[in-house]
């Protein structure tokens, strides 16, 4: 007990003696008792109310926070079953300079190019001849008049494929020889364009589309058209129509009744009517739809450049889309019909620096624009090479 006793007494004499410990009690005092001590502790407690606030407030904002990022990554997850493809550079497009100069500055317009191809996936494309692109559009995002603009461009239009195939074609041809890069070149090259986004898709992607959407229905007068429409099977009822994928693509693909100008307009219809459906679908539904078509989609777009579209689209008027035709003209644009490399019909148009004219009117109101010296150039060409 005596040598406890010695122990604690010692220990108390060393804490008491020890300077370094006086010193501490004496701060301690002092932050207690004075005045000063009592605006720290005020400052602590403040401290701690604060922390408190920033705990309720941050709680909720992390949780939105971290929704937010898992939905990023799930969208991101979604977009990568996409086929992608190369970015391509002004260069790599050819984007002629002249071009830039007149437009780039003036406007806030992005043009993607759409390609709709007969081939069901790309694992059936081999190294040099792919599928033709039954289907051409410009898709125009005008971000200053918040609207979406459509151009269909016919097929058959003789054209000038730029290198590494370098001979005049049909335009569909353009994607058979090399692909939507090389489809791309040649929009641009041939009309003075400045793309170089695209998304591509096949008809057996558009048959799914409609059936996704719940098919759609045409009002079709009686005739030639609707009597095929029938003899595939679709549904009629007081002269409307109900077609499911399938059909919706023979809709769509018919040359038989008229001419290639009036199946680009079905094609409109059919994009506008899906649409339509689409409008009507809910968040699930269209996540739903999303994920069964993205496999099927081949573009050189980014995730973020999609999700920046896609949000920039919510404050576009999308119930009423602007179309247009290249050429406008229809049929009395023709030239003559030429065949070349053994195929025809190939349409030798009458002028193709009024095409690049209609299209920059069409695509940004443009009706000054100057066609650049290439379309100056492939005009003397074509007459030299086919005129009369």
């Amino acid at each position: 007990m005596a040598a406890r006793g010695t122990l604690g007494k010692g220990f108390k004499g060393m804490l008491l003696t020890n300077p370094f410990f006086n010193v501490w009690v004496g701060e301690a005092y002092l932050f207690l008792f004075s005045n000063k001590g009592c605006d720290k502790l005020k400052r602590k407690k403040q401290r701690n109310k604060t922390k408190t606030l920033l705990l309720i407030v941050g709680i909720p904002v992390a949780l939105i926070l971290g929704l937010v990022l898992s939905g990023n990554l799930y969208i991101d997850s979604l977009l990568n079953k996409t086929i992608r493809s190369r970015k391509l550079t002004d260069e790599d497009a050819m984007i002629n300079q002249e071009v830039l100069d007149q437009v780039k500055n003036n406007h806030h317009i992005v043009n993607i190019a759409l390609f709709g191809s007969d081939n069901a996936r790309k694992a059936q494309w081999n190294d040099y001849e792919m599928e033709r692109a039954d289907a051409t559009k410009i898709i125009s995002l005008d971000f200053d008049a918040k609207k979406i603009k459509i151009t269909s461009l016919q097929r058959d239009t003789l054209i000038w494929i730029p290198e590494p195939y370098n001979d005049y074609e049909k335009l569909n041809h353009a994607h058979w020889r090399g692909g939507p890069e090389l489809a791309v070149k040649m929009l641009n090259y041939n009309f003075d364009l400045d793309i170089t986004q695209y998304v591509g898709f096949s008809f057996e992607a558009f048959s799914h589309l409609v059936d996704l959407v719940g098919g759609v229905d045409f009002v079709l007068p009686e005739g030639l058209l609707s009597q095929m429409i029938y003899d595939i099977g679709a549904r009629e009822e007081n002269g409307v129509y109900h077609l499911n994928g399938e059909q919706t693509t023979y809709y769509c693909r018919i040359r038989e009744t008229d001419d290639d100008f009036h199946r680009m307009d079905r094609q409109n219809e059919v994009i506008l009517k899906i649409i339509e459906k689409l409008s009507k679908k809910n968040l699930i539904e269209l996540m739903d739809i999303v994920n069964e078509m993205l496999p099927y989609i081949e573009t050189n777009l980014t995730n973020n450049e999609i999700k920046n579209y896609v949000s920039s689209l919510l404050s576009f008027d999308l119930k009423h889309l602007d179309q247009f035709q290249i050429p406008s003209k229809g049929m009395d644009s023709i030239e003559k019909v030429i065949e070349y490399n053994g195929f025809s019909p190939i349409y030798m148009m009458e002028n193709y620096e009024d095409l690049a004219k209609e299209l920059h009117w069409n695509i940004y109101e443009d009706e000054d624009y100057q066609p650049s010296s290439t379309i100056i150039q492939l005009e003397q060409n074509i007459q030299r090479e086919f005129g009369s």
